[in-house]
């Protein structure tokens, strides 16, 4: 069987491309140029903005470490195994162009495919799950080390494959304010924070341990500094930082707590007044990597801190595949923000829906949505959403519209739960009200409001879609949409 050398090139800007090299060298045509042979595959990469180093370009000498798993043909998703993959963390060096090796990875050339998976920085304790810890001095190059960042695809034998790569840490940004700052060189250190992340490629899962450590910021620009934490929550009761400015040393506390979420970027002010240096937040918290953009394309970042206290939020880019309908019965309330003004009460059973889950496409983790309520009372659908999830762990995430009682409504959809092969285990649904139409009685929840619901006896079961509403259950009156009068 011959076989073909996995070779990394990069491009530039925004789309940094890796082409991998071989387990032996790369056999050069005429030319003398790697890239030019026909057979070798070569992997378009990117790093989703803001870049891990300079913004636009990854740097020479930069390591990545790729892991290959050969497909089996059937519906696997590619997931590491702690050794014994088709290939295991090798290392890719950036010359300036192109990310080669003199050990790297040879495919075969007979249309098998491959998922593959990339870590950057290179580290030699990668496996399926490893620590990494964060430089302690993150000034200069250290910074850019302590920027874990990974990548993944979907099963291919193509010779030019997309490696998309998002930071998995969390990134904060001090920006000091005010023009009465005493003068001289300024050093910002935050003090006693988790410094060590347990790493899980397969469910990408990226959980801080309880190691601690004080931590050098990097300079961000004028009055401004940076620096890479694991994900944390730093308690505003808890000294957060040291500011030196020449030979006197600031202590710094928080106004609020600061939760720092994987690939999630927290910016906050520091001002300085009698002495004392207090941290005030501004603005939001800005996405930093691919999935919590498309996530807050569909659930306001605010809206998703609620949300994630009554259902359960898969991390992934390999979730199973999902497509069929299913019967969610009997249907139960969770929690309504509404309660008590329209909302049901916990415990309360509304109208059981299908749902149909379809064209799950698994290289751009995207999948179409609709429902209908067993009463006919409801109607949505959804389509292109981003699904997330590792094994048998799913989440989706809609924007759907639709009709409830003859009234236009847009909602923005959440569904979480574990794929069996009888159905889908612990579904769990929740939405916004985004918009509805004209509602003069107030018959449908008002705008901005969330819902939760969940299948109450645990499994909603396949089943095929129905050409009619089919029953109404006496013990169930109200849609999900509807208010409690």
């Amino acid at each position: 069987m011959r076989k073909i050398n996995v070779y990394f090139m990069s491009l530039l800007l925004g789309g940094m491309a890796f082409s991998s090299c071989t387990k032996s060298e790369v056999t050069e045509n005429e030319s003398g140029i790697p890239g030019e042979i026909s057979n070798v595959v070569s992997f378009q990469a990117q790093l989703n903005a803001p870049s891990r180093a300079t913004d636009t370009k990854f740097d020479a000498y930069d390591q990545i470490g790729v892991f290959a798993v050969a497909s089996s043909g059937s519906n696997d998703k590619g997931v590491i195994a702690n050794q014994g993959n088709y290939a295991d963390n090798v290392k890719y060096t950036y010359d300036g162009t192109k990310f080669t090796s003199s050990n790297g990875i040879e495919i075969e050339e007979d249309g098998q495919e491959y998922f593959y998976h990339a870590v950057y920085p290179y580290t030699s304790a990668a496996s399926s799950t490893f620590n990494f810890r964060v430089q302690d001095d993150q000034r200069g190059d250290n910074y850019t080390l302590s920027d874990l960042c990974t990548a993944h695809t979907a099963a291919t034998s193509s010779t030019l494959v997309q490696l998309n790569f998002s930071h998995r840490l969390s990134k904060v940004i001090v920006n000091l304010i005010g023009n009465n700052w005493p003068a001289g060189d300024r050093l910002l250190t935050i003090k006693n924070a988790k410094v060590n992340a347990t790493a899980n490629l397969n469910n990408l899962t990226f959980t801080s341990t309880s190691t601690q450590g004080d931590v050098i910021c990097t300079d961000n620009g004028t009055n401004s500094f940076k620096v890479i934490l694991p994900p944390q929550t730093i308690l505003k009761d808890d000294l957060f930082a040291t500011l030196q400015i020449g030979n006197t040393e600031y202590s710094v506390s928080l106004s609020n707590n600061l939760e720092l979420r994987s690939g999630v970027q927290a910016e906050i002010t520091l001002s300085y007044n009698d002495d004392k240096a207090i941290v005030e937040f501004v603005g939001d918290i800005n996405p930093w990597d691919e999935v919590d953009n498309r996530f807050n394309d569909v659930v306001p970042a605010d809206i998703r801190e609620k949300l994630e206290k009554y259902i359960t939020i898969y991390n992934g880019v390999n979730p199973p595949n999902v497509e069929g309908i299913y019967l969610v019965d009997p249907f139960v309330t969770v929690y309504c923000e509404d309660e008590g003004v329209g909302g049901y009460e916990p415990g309360k059973l509304v109208y059981s829906i299908y749902i149909r889950l379809s064209n799950q496409n698994s290289a751009n983790n995207t999948i179409d949505y609709e429902h209908t309520s067993v009463s006919g009372s409801s109607y949505s659908k959804g389509e292109g959403a981003f699904i997330s999830g590792s094994g048998n762990n799913f989440t989706a995430f809609f924007n759907t519209v639709g009709e409830s009682l003859d009234i236009y409504t847009k909602t923005a959809l959440v569904i979480s739960g574990t794929k069996s092969t009888s159905g889908i285990q612990n579904l769990q649904y929740a939405f916004i009200m985004v918009e509805k139409g004209d509602d003069p009685n107030n018959e449908l929840m008002k705008e901005g409001v969330f819902r939760v619901f969940k299948d109450q006896d645990g499994l909603s079961i396949n089943t095929s879609w129905p050409s009619r509403s089919i029953f109404t259950p006496s013990n169930a009156i109200y849609d999900i949409f509807s208010t409690k009068k």
